[in-house]
């Protein structure tokens, strides 16, 4: 572990309060999810599995929609923050994350938060929540809140 003071922590100890209610919510939240994925796959058997035409047609609909929905939520967010521009003691990951920043209709040195986080492959998008630093000594975060919120809410 790191020390929980200083320069070297990225959170207050009161923060951990705040990670031991997130990590309940995301508890609940996926027992609503397995309730819900149990009667949904009931009623897959009783209604579309009995059929090839309707397996395809569940498929083809599924993609559309998911497609749609990634590609119209960035669209969506319509805000552009700049780049981080002062990484001269940032290491090598951390600037390979930057350049990962996805410039979905902004201009350049700019990026679109919701866009870097569903363009980018899963494993990138976990490496830039987890290990970003903040951008600049004015405590300016790399993904805001409302961001992260529309990431979630259909992921």
């Amino acid at each position: 572990f790191n020390s929980l003071t200083g320069e070297a922590s990225n959170f207050a100890i009161w923060e951990l309060v705040n990670f031991m209610l997130i990590g309940c919510l995301g508890g609940l939240i996926g027992a609503v999810f397995n309730a819900a994925n149990e009667h949904l796959t009931i009623w897959r058997m009783k209604r579309i599995n009995y059929s090839k035409k309707r397996r395809l047609i569940e498929v083809l609909i599924c993609s559309v929609i998911v497609t749609t929905i990634s590609y119209i939520m960035p669209m969506f967010w319509n805000r552009c923050t700049e780049r981080p521009t002062d990484m001269a003691e940032w290491t090598n990951q951390e600037k390979n994350l930057v350049d990962a920043l996805v410039p979905f209709q902004c201009d350049e040195g700019q990026y679109n938060e919701v866009a870097s986080l569903i363009f980018t492959d899963a494993d990138t998008a976990i490496k830039q929540l987890f290990h970003f630093r903040e951008a600049g000594m004015d405590d300016a975060n790399t993904f805001s809140s409302a961001a992260l919120f529309l990431f979630f809410v259909p992921y």
